[in-house]
């Protein structure tokens, strides 16, 4: 992972970004130089670690990116963004090293944003095929959650957490209140990973979960060591 990224010094006088206001700008720059970048361009980054980070309200933060930055795309269906010219300024150094780390990224993150990387870069999309999974737009997803009842899910009817992962409302409320919600994520995303890649199917996910992915994850910590605060 890189320890630095370049900024060209010329977008002070971007005429788009000139008419970014303080919090557009602040969000814009960390999402170009934060810890979690990639060579691609395309990483995992929660709207609540933006917010955290930059101390800018998640609101805001929400209602920025789904009304679209300049240059950058946001999939809130996964928790990933794009920044479109990330590459043409970060791209220096070994070309192949390159591929190898945008192919990493690929197998990392499964987003359809990986659809606008193929077209922008096609030099560098050898063995990338596209997505097909729509991302959804901030408007859509509130419209989704807002038409989900709780009664939907009684009787352990599943939904999709992940591509490859399908739990109850009951069970991942579960997994939320022992585990914490952060690590619920990262045992779903483990979980989905796994099944991708390996072609894996389970009774139960929430079954595979408790059998091995929690240790995965968490090892023998205790639960003082472990358990986020939500």
């Amino acid at each position: 992972m890189a320890k630095y990224r370049p900024i060209q010094i010329r977008i002070w006088k971007d005429p788009d970004f000139e008419k970014y206001n303080s919090s557009m700008k602040l969000i814009f720059l960390y999402l170009c130089t934060n810890e979690l970048t990639t060579e691609s361009g395309i990483y995992a980054i929660s709207t609540r670690t933006i917010s955290q980070e930059t101390k800018i309200p998640e609101k805001t933060v929400t209602k920025l990116l789904s009304n679209g930055l300049k240059n950058v795309i946001y999939d809130f269906s996964n928790n990933c963004v794009f920044i479109k010219n990330f590459l043409k300024y970060n791209g220096g150094g070994n070309p192949k090293l390159i591929e190898k780390s945008i192919s990493n990224n690929y197998e990392e993150f499964r987003t359809p944003l990986w659809n606008e990387f193929i077209k922008l870069y096609p030099k560098f999309a050898n063995g990338l095929q596209t997505v097909n999974k729509p991302f959804i737009s901030i408007s859509n997803r509130i419209s989704n959650r807002n038409s989900i009842k709780e009664g939907d899910y009684k009787g352990g009817k599943k939904r999709h957490f992940a591509e490859h992962v399908t739990l109850s409302l009951k069970e991942y409320r579960k997994l939320k209140k022992e585990y914490g919600k952060d690590n619920t994520k990262r045992f779903i995303k483990k979980l989905d990973n796994s099944k991708g890649a390996k072609g894996y199917k389970y009774k139960s996910d929430y079954r595979a979960i408790l059998n091995w992915v929690v240790d995965s994850i968490l090892g023998n910590k205790k639960k003082g060591d472990w358990k986020d605060k939500f």
